[in-house]
């Protein structure tokens, strides 16, 4: 169990932010690969979300010896760096599904695909997630580490065994997932043409301790095509960002 003095409130917590720069991108539309999804038509992606800091984000998680979830806690630094505080923020679960074997945090992030008037019409089951620092997104922001260290999500996340696991997102730095398989992407097969929205919600369910909520949704427009299994996408170029 974490060391420290439980706190409600601490002066540095980490922001984890969407924005213009890590928008929706890769985004493609075509038919599943084999199987029943080979029937269908789905819209992939790629999505990142990032700490902005000023504090770099720090969740460990423990169990006991035959518990399937972790208890996950998230820690408070102050101007220095030191550890100052702690609250439970939700849990870790074991993901053993090939090319996962790791343990993942709960409702880090959420992904839909939304109308104009943005209501939801599919969500990405995707929603837990092994945090680590795999792409450097604003190393200019306060705070920044230019060397992070947690970068390897066959490392960074532990083993079936492990009893207790640290997961970091480093200020500057994102983590980020490419939604190509069944379930995650969305699947378009009965969705008219017409303009959508690939929409990414930071923080959903508010489990983790930010000093900036405001900032945690992103929006990247798409342009849906074509005929069944011969669909159409076209991504309007947002600010930085002019590639699909």
């Amino acid at each position: 169990m974490p060391s420290g003095r439980r706190v409600r409130r601490a002066r540095r917590r980490a922001r984890s932010r969407t924005c213009a720069r890590c928008r929706p991108w890769q985004i493609t539309v075509g038919p599943g690969e084999e199987g029943p999804s080979a029937q269908r038509d789905y819209l992939s992606f790629a999505a990142a979300v990032w700490n902005a800091g000023p504090s770099k984000l720090v969740l460990d998680g423990f169990r006991q010896q035959g518990k399937d979830l972790m208890d996950a806690y998230q820690y408070f630094y102050d101007a220095n760096g030191k550890q100052v505080g702690y609250q439970n923020t939700g849990t870790m679960e074991w993901d053993a599904r090939e090319g996962h074997s790791h343990w993942h945090f709960t409702d880090f992030a959420r992904y839909s695909l939304v109308s104009s008037n943005q209501t939801e019409i599919v969500r990405s089951q995707k929603e837990a997630f092994c945090l680590a620092a795999t792409d450097s997104i604003d190393y200019t922001v306060k705070g920044a580490e230019w060397h992070p260290q947690n970068t390897d999500l066959h490392t960074a996340c532990g083993n079936h065994g492990s009893l207790s696991v640290r997961e970091v997102l480093d200020v500057g730095s994102g983590d980020t997932y490419t939604q190509t398989l069944p379930g995650q992407s969305f699947d378009v097969t009965d969705l008219k043409n017409g303009t959508y929205y690939v929409q990414v919600t930071a923080n959903p369910e508010n489990r983790l301790f930010e000093s900036n909520t405001k900032n945690n949704v992103s929006l990247r427009k798409v342009i849906l095509g074509g005929t069944l299994h011969h669909r159409t996408v076209q991504v309007p170029p947002v600010q930085l960002v002019d590639a699909p």
